[in-house]
């Protein structure tokens, strides 16, 4: 069975798991010998924004691209799903169409369903224990003390967004490649429909900051002008834009980085430059945060069961109160093009060195048997082997 499920009296979640590899074949994976690298990138990236905007469905789905270097050499890439049912038979069966659906993929990646539950409990839990070098790359908040008097509230908080450009990964999994422990990269994306009154809050917001960026008349009896709040002249912009990306279709993302080691600061900050180029913006839309030893068992468990708990210490970066839940989901939200830019499927250039590991093709059933260890990790799911039938 190619199932893992944890059910209890509230429900049952369940995971399912794909292969992905690079399609060597250029008869197959659309690259041409003189298409232009930039040019065969930007049609990849499109290709992959139809393949996220066709799976946006706000039913408590969740997915998340794997990345892990190989121990044979290279990097392993694998695509997992998580869905909810009433019980183990509706979650189970829930997640593996999930998981027939996703591997209808862009064609420049091959697919391969991950059919031994022990292959995907090792997807699931690609390190042993709780890892000491996490780290999380998230969207950037900027704060300030508000210099108004005229508002409801005095600490501002912005948040940037991640500049969807279809940069080059290469660098990200030759790194990922380089290292000399077990390493995984991570990014996990949640369709999300926003409810009305985070609409509502957010309009309350542009609006608010949008007032606080021009001249204030606090006193109507003086008639004296008060000046512009400097931090609302950033903000102001932000909210708007943040008002428009929230009308369509939008993701709540992870994006993890684990090691067995010291947290590879190199290579979490390669990462965030990569979703979001240092260039495209004066000081970019992503930056790399390391986990602290106190919420490691959380950042663990969300990697372990493709969750997404909040981890005040790490997400909250240095604003100095902490922040409400509207103001959680938006430093979570990402629309399409930001979601893209994170979230690429592997590739390879012809005439390259390869950078992923592939496995030979076979029909032959798998070895293992199909049942999921009784050890392992104290944070991971408590994973059952499913059965839909």
């Amino acid at each position: 069975m190619s199932v893992l499920v944890s059910d209890g009296p509230q429900g049952a979640w369940a995971w399912a798991g794909l292969r992905l590899e690079p399609e060597p074949a250029i008869s197959e994976n659309g690259a041409r010998i003189d298409l232009p690298e930039a040019q065969r990138r930007i049609e990849s990236a499109s290709l992959e924004q139809v393949w996220l905007s066709r799976h946006w469905r706000p039913d408590g789905r969740s997915f998340e691209i794997r990345y892990v270097k190989s121990p044979a050499g290279g990097v392993s890439c694998t695509l997992l799903c998580r869905m909810y049912g009433a019980d183990a038979v509706s979650a189970s069966a829930a997640s593996l169409a999930l998981r027939d659906g996703l591997a209808v993929t862009p064609r420049h990646v091959r697919v391969e369903p991950i059919e031994d539950t022990g292959e995907l409990r090792e997807a699931l839990v690609p390190l042993d224990g709780t890892p000491g070098g996490l780290a999380e790359v998230r969207k950037r908040l900027t704060w300030a003390w508000l210099s108004r008097r005229d508002t409801d509230f005095p600490l501002g908080v912005a948040v940037s967004p991640l500049v969807g450009e279809a940069v080059s990964w290469e660098p990200v999994w030759d790194a990922l490649a380089r290292q000399e422990g077990p390493t995984m990269i991570g990014v996990c994306l949640e369709p999300y429909a926003p409810p009305q009154d985070l609409l509502s809050y957010l309009g309350f917001l542009a609006r608010e900051y949008g007032r606080l960026s021009q001249p204030g008349q606090p006193n109507p009896v003086f008639q004296r002008y008060v000046a512009p709040d400097p931090f609302a002249l950033r903000a102001a912009p932000l909210y708007q834009d943040a008002l428009r990306v929230l009308s369509g279709r939008v993701y709540r993302m992870r994006i993890s980085l684990a090691a067995t080691g010291a947290v590879p600061l190199h290579l979490a900050e390669l990462l965030a430059a990569t979703v979001s180029p240092l260039t495209a913006t004066l000081e970019g839309g992503a930056v790399a945060r390391v986990v602290p030893t106190q919420e490691s068992a959380a950042a663990w468990a969300n990697v372990t069961g493709l969750h997404r708990t909040w981890l005040d210490a790490t997400c909250r970066q240095e604003v100095p109160q902490p922040l409400g839940e509207r103001e959680k989901i938006l430093a979570d939200l990402v629309d399409l093009p930001q979601a893209s830019a994170a979230f690429r499927f592997p590739y390879e250039i012809p005439g390259r060195p390869a950078l992923f590991a592939t496995r030979p093709r076979t029909n032959a059933a798998p070895d293992r048997l199909a049942t999921a260890p009784i050890q392992g990790d104290p944070h991971a799911p408590t994973f059952q082997v499913g059965d839909p039938s």
